[in-house]
């Protein structure tokens, strides 16, 4: 279908023409959801354009956009991009040191920014950023700003451009805006995005118009999208290149997208209204979720609880066994005929007999809590981290499929994501047409056995042009064509991708056992008594962890155990909470649950406090392992002391 687009400019005008008075973008106004069709956002985009011409920006140019979604940013993002330049994106959240190394590192010009607050951030470090001349306000005006400083520098706001670009500049400017959208090729750079960096500074990366086309060629195809029904909803930062892409997507199938945001207040009336088929997350929405259905179930009387209980673990043995019958249990080793033979006998008497008790639930319990999600869901695609597994079986149990994708922001992102044909727990799908995977050693040698864990490789249009100016790190991550995913994971039978760390993570312990921790901090995450968690151990005879809890229900537990106590942090440092925990520990992390016995925790510490972004969390939820490390060095060490 888009054989002959080569950008993503093309691709607007493709979409313009082929769904042209369709409603696109939804977004709220007053409390309503207004809409843009297609032809609107062509011509918003064209409008723009003209304004952003005539006051400099040229082809080649950075600009920088420090704004959460919005369909200005959508609309802003294509403007700059019809003009050959490429956007150097950023959240809201961002710090005013992030935002100064950034823009400077990208040599941007111009910054467009959400609002006035983050107009004043820009303006706080103006002597650190001489090259930034224009700032473009997204919402509001000049006067919002009160800082004195805004007398030095041009500010523009985004609806007086859009105006004056439909009233004069689209008009003077027509022949040569043509001629530079003519001009843009599948090798011009689309943006700079700034990996949030768990360690060092941050590295521009250089996604191309080829590298995000690849992903929009490949998922229109993988994935089941039909544009007559199809309705997403849209709750994660467009600045992060998961939701930036995957809306690219959108645009190509024709299908309507509301604006929300990740949050209870605003999202489930907006799900109620908008009844979404499609929803992009991250694993702690999910996580979120599960949560808050565990906490209101609680609320129950004890009948209730016990009956909700059975019915999600009847759910989970239904669901596992349907997937052994039809085969989409990840396999690592080819079964004898007779022991798959016995296992889909067996599991074809366990669907039998539970089919229904699972409908029974299905109606009294499971459809109730997908209403809560406007109660079209076909799938949700999660990606930006590992889903846990606790999560991924429960919403499996429920009847809601999530299809867990797996990527880097150096791949566009998306290399993986499962669909209806690969839906197979513990794995992240398939490679996408034209995506090669290689299971390879630390030297870049593909194993003899791709089925056995390894560092991720990977292959094709979607791997980036390189850092930023910064030879000597794309060096270290590209070689020959092939991308150093820094994860590790294996290979499926039937060629899904199992990710099973990070090869940076990995702790070794002085006995020399390798250990991933990732698997170890999911297993305690389950527990509602747990917020966050990291388990460290660099060089240690065992493993500790440090570990949030989840300050509502820790103090719900207090109070239901007669503990008493005068402020919250007390409780971190109370003895009977401190053996609760000791006991969730040793109950979830232990040879019965899977683990090895070096792999369990034998020290923690409770800490009331929890990672923050920007400070211990990078901006898509990641830990930064070596800043926590070295934060609570001396508490690690305490606690090992202790353990003595």
């Amino acid at each position: 279908m888009y054989n002959n687009v080569k950008n993503l400019v093309e691709l607007m005008y493709f979409c313009k023409e082929r769904y042209n008075d369709k409603v696109f973008l939804k977004y709220k106004k007053d409390g309503k959801f207004e809409s843009i069709t297609f032809i609107q956002l062509a011509d918003m985009v064209e409008n723009l354009a003209g304004s952003l011409y005539e006051i400099g920006i040229r082809k080649g140019d950075k600009v920088g956009i420090i704004s959460d979604n919005m369909y200005k940013w959508f609309v802003s993002d294509l403007a700059i991009l019809s003009l050959g330049a490429a956007d150097v994106p950023r959240g809201s959240d961002s710090t005013a040191q992030e935002v100064s190394y950034i823009l400077k590192h990208s040599d941007a010009k111009y910054c467009f920014v959400e609002n006035a607050e983050q107009a004043e951030k820009i303006l706080s470090i103006l002597g650190e950023i001489p090259e930034v001349k224009t700032l473009i306000l997204l919402t509001g005006k000049s006067d919002d700003i009160k800082n004195p400083k805004k007398e030095s520098i041009k500010i523009y706001d985004f609806d007086t451009l859009l105006l004056e670009g439909e009233k004069h500049y689209k008009s003077k400017y027509n022949d040569k805006l043509i001629e530079i959208r003519n001009s843009i090729s599948r090798e011009d750079l689309v943006t700079l995005i700034y990996t949030s960096g768990t360690t060092g500074l941050p590295k521009g990366v250089m996604l191309l118009h080829k590298n995000i086309m690849h992903n929009v060629y490949a998922y229109t195809d993988v994935l089941p999208f039909r544009e007559t029904r199809e309705r997403w909803i849209s709750v994660l930062p467009v600045w992060h290149v998961f939701e930036r892409t995957v809306e690219y997507i959108i645009m190509s199938i024709g299908c309507p997208m509301a604006y929300s945001k990740p949050t209870a207040k605003h999202l489930l009336p907006d799900l109620a209204e908008i009844k979404p088929t499609y929803m992009v997350s991250v694993p702690r929405i999910w996580e979120a979720l599960y949560n808050g259905i565990l906490n209101n179930i609680k609320k129950e009387s004890p009948s209730k609880v016990k009956l909700f209980n059975t019915f999600i673990n009847i759910g989970t043995a239904y669901n596992r066994a349907i997937k052994i019958f039809t085969g989409k249990m990840p396999i690592f080793r080819k079964e004898t005929c007779f022991k798959s033979l016995i296992n889909k006998i067996t599991s074809l008497f366990t669907i039998i007999g539970l089919f229904i008790p699972d409908l029974i639930g299905d109606i009294l319990v499971f459809s109730k809590i997908r209403k809560k999600t406007g109660g079209a869901l076909i799938c949700p695609i999660s990606g930006g981290g590992a889903l846990p597994e606790y999560v991924d079986n429960f919403f499996a149990a429920i009847k809601i499929d999530i299809f867990e994708g797996y990527g880097l922001t150096e791949t566009s992102p998306i290399v993986s994501v499962r669909s209806f044909s690969t839906l197979v727990p513990r794995t992240v799908g398939r490679p996408a047409p034209g995506v090669e995977v290689m299971i390879g050693d630390n030297d870049w040698n593909k194993k003899a056995n791709q089925h056995r864990k390894g560092i991720i490789y990977i292959k094709g249009d979607l791997v980036m042009a390189g850092y930023y100016k910064n030879p000597e790190k794309t060096k270290e991550i590209l070689k020959d064509g092939w991308i150093n995913t820094g994860d590790l994971g294996r290979l499926t039978l039937n060629g899904e991708i199992q990710i099973t760390g990070r090869a940076k993570d990995t702790i070794v312990l002085m006995g020399g056992e390798n250990i991933e921790p990732s698997p170890i901090e999911d297993k305690l995450l389950e527990d509602p008594l747990i917020n966050q968690v990291i388990v460290v151990g660099q060089d240690k005879k065992t493993l500790g962890a440090l570990i949030i809890p989840d300050q509502d229900n820790l103090v719900e537990f207090a109070k239901n155990n007669n503990i008493a106590f005068s402020e919250y942090n007390d409780l971190c440092n109370n003895k009977l909470i401190k053996e609760e925990f000791s006991k969730i520990i040793k109950n979830r992390v232990s040879t019965k649950t899977g683990f090895k016995s070096f792999e369990k925790i034998t020290c923690f510490a409770l800490i009331p406090t929890p990672f923050e972004i920007g400070k211990e969390l990078t901006n898509s939820l990641k830990m930064k392992r070596n800043v926590i490390s070295e934060k609570y060095k001396a508490l690690i060490e305490k606690i090992y002391i202790d353990l003595m």
